[in-house]
C-alpha cells in the first residue's frame, strides 16, 4: 500500500508540474512548482528504496501543506476548489499542486513512518528553505517579463504594492506560520505514533 501510494503522490506531482509548465512562463519561480519538485524527488528516492531522516521528510511535508493553506485561503479566498477539474491544463495542474499533493503527502507522514519521529528543534532547521525562497523572490522579481501584471510573484510578497514595512510584516507573518505549522506537524506526528509504542518502549529518533 505504501509504494503504491507513494507512486500516486509522484505522479500527481509530476503531471502538475508538466501541466504547470505547459502553461505559463518561468513557472519554476513559484514556492508551488519548487516545493512539488522537492516533493517528487524526495519520493522518488524514497521508491528507490533509501532512507532518508525525519528531518527532511518533515521538511518536504511542511512546505506541501503551506502550499496547499495558502492557495486555498489566500490566493483562492476559501473557495470550492473542484471548479478547477472542469478548466483547462493550467487550471488541473493548479489542483494537483495545490490540493492532491499537499493533502496526499500529510496522509503519508501521519500514516507511514511512525516508528520513527521528528525533533522538536526540526521546525526551526525547516525554516531555511523558506528564507532563501523569499530572498530568491526579491532578486529574481526585477528580471520577471514585464508581461506579467506584477513584478513579485505573489500578491503577499509584491514590494510595489505593500512597500518595504508592509513586505517585512508579511514576510514575518509567513515565517511564525511556517514554525507554526512545523510545530503542529511534530506534534501530530508524535500523537499518530502513540498506538505503535509498546509500555517501556522509546521510539527512536534516527531514521524515516
Amino acid at each position: 500500500m505504501r509504494v503504491g501510494w507513494r507512486l500516486l503522490l509522484v505522479g500527481a506531482a509530476v503531471a502538475g508540474i508538466v501541466c504547470t509548465w505547459v502553461s505559463i512562463r518561468t513557472p519554476w519561480v513559484y514556492f508551488t512548482v519548487q516545493s512539488n519538485l522537492i516533493l517528487a524527488l524526495y519520493y522518488g528516492w524514497r521508491l528507490l528504496g533509501r532512507e532518508t531522516s525525519a528531518t527532511i521528510k518533515g521538511a518536504v511535508t511542511l512546505y506541501l501543506v503551506i502550499t496547499g493553506l495558502v492557495a486555498h485561503f489566500t490566493l483562492g479566498h476559501g473557495a470550492n476548489p473542484l471548479p478547477l477539474l472542469a478548466g483547462g491544463t493550467r487550471q488541473i495542474g493548479n489542483f494537483l499542486l495545490h490540493y492532491v499533493t499537499p493533502v496526499m503527502a500529510l496522509t503519508d507522514w501521519l500514516a507511514f513512518d511512525r516508528d520513527r519521529r521528528p525533533r522538536w528543534a526540526d521546525p526551526l532547521i525547516w525554516l531555511a528553505f523558506p528564507l532563501v525562497y523569499g530572498a530568491f523572490v526579491l532578486l529574481r522579481a526585477p528580471t520577471l517579463p514585464v508581461t506579467m501584471s506584477r513584478r513579485y510573484v505573489y500578491p503577499f510578497l509584491d514590494v510595489d504594492r505593500l512597500g518595504w514595512s508592509g513586505f517585512t510584516l508579511a514576510g514575518l507573518a509567513l515565517a511564525g506560520t511556517f514554525v507554526a505549522m512545523g510545530y503542529l506537524l511534530v506534534g501530530l506526528h508524535r500523537f499518530a505514533a502513540l498506538d505503535r509504542r509498546k509500555p517501556g518502549t522509546a521510539i527512536p529518533d534516527s531514521r524515516i
